[in-house]
């Protein structure tokens, strides 16, 4: 008598191809179900053959009929497959329910992100999507989210990074204060208010030192709460304002808002981040690659 061992749970990939086969009738159709070619399914149900040492299947009218022996290996293996069909429907289930939360500075959300919904939608299918406003820019990432974006520079973390761009920001002004055609914006940009947000009293400063780009001083500026009121006064002709680059991407593209000088690339970039206190988001990566497309440069 022969001690010779089968080994069939090494050969998992192969009882699938031979189960799929069994149930749907033919090796056409579990190649479609199992999304992979004939050829593949051919060679798992031979390799499967060796490893018990007798045929599975006979051929007739354009169907595969178990032997006796596969149809024993069938009737075995059942049992187990439909168990884990199971559990698969029952996860994507789970999944399909549960939220995406995606957070991002409230600015963000509202300029690009919102404005570009259902592009997210279409990557996640059915599941619920929730926006979070989070300013945040460092420190831990709420573990209620699925997905964060910062902008900071390279973050020292062991979450899950994706670059999305590079921080970018210039002097924006609607094309009804300043036209492209100006011959010298710099001394024009004086006569119109400065636009800032309070949270960032000293943008014009750092972008004209950083910029290389010499103003004189404004007549008056107007102080706003948030970044997108600023964004909004600049785009309703109150004066001109200092911008992140992805935040008036669109608007420029559209002729609301002229950039005189261009942009110029700071130290930080837009990321987003995985929660470290979690399993990774299966669509975290999707999302991820929806968004690189929101936030890079046009």
């Amino acid at each position: 008598m022969s001690d010779r061992k089968v080994n069939l749970l090494g050969r998992l990939p192969s009882l699938r191809a031979f189960e799929a086969t069994v149930r749907c009738g033919n090796i056409a159709a579990a190649a479609d179900e199992l999304c992979v070619t004939e050829g593949a399914v051919s060679k798992h149900i031979k390799a499967l053959e060796a490893e018990l040492r007798t045929k599975l299947f006979t051929r007739v009218s354009r169907r595969n009929l178990s032997t006796p022996a596969g149809e024993k290996l069938y009737q075995e293996t059942r049992s187990a497959f439909a168990l884990l069909r199971q559990a698969e429907q029952s996860f994507s289930h789970d999944l399909a329910s549960k939220p995406f939360v995606l957070a991002a500075p409230s600015t963000s959300l509202l300029r690009v992100i919102i404005p570009n919904a259902h592009l997210i939608q279409e990557t996640i299918g059915d599941r619920p999507l929730q926006f979070v406003a989070d300013d945040t820019h460092r420190g831990t990432v709420d573990a209620s989210y699925s997905l964060s974006l910062r902008i900071e520079e390279i973050p020292d973390v062991p979450n899950t990074l994706l670059k999305l761009a590079d921080e970018e920001f210039g002097l924006v002004i609607s094309p009804l204060l300043l036209s492209p055609e100006t011959h010298d914006p710099a001394r024009t940009l004086t006569r119109y208010n400065r636009l800032i947000p309070k949270d960032r009293p000293h943008i014009w400063e750092s972008w004209a030192k950083e910029s290389g780009v010499s103003l004189e001083p404004a007549d008056n500026t107007i102080y706003f709460d948030e970044m997108y009121l600023v964004l909004q006064g600049a785009e309703a002709s109150l004066g001109p304002t200092i911008a992140p680059r992805p935040l008036v991407t669109e608007a420029i593209e559209n002729k609301r808002l002229y950039a005189p000088f261009g942009f110029h690339q700071r130290k930080g970039a837009y990321f987003v981040i995985s929660p470290l206190e979690t399993e990774l988001d299966p669509d975290f990566h999707r999302v991820g690659s929806v968004l690189q497309g929101m936030f890079a440069p046009a």
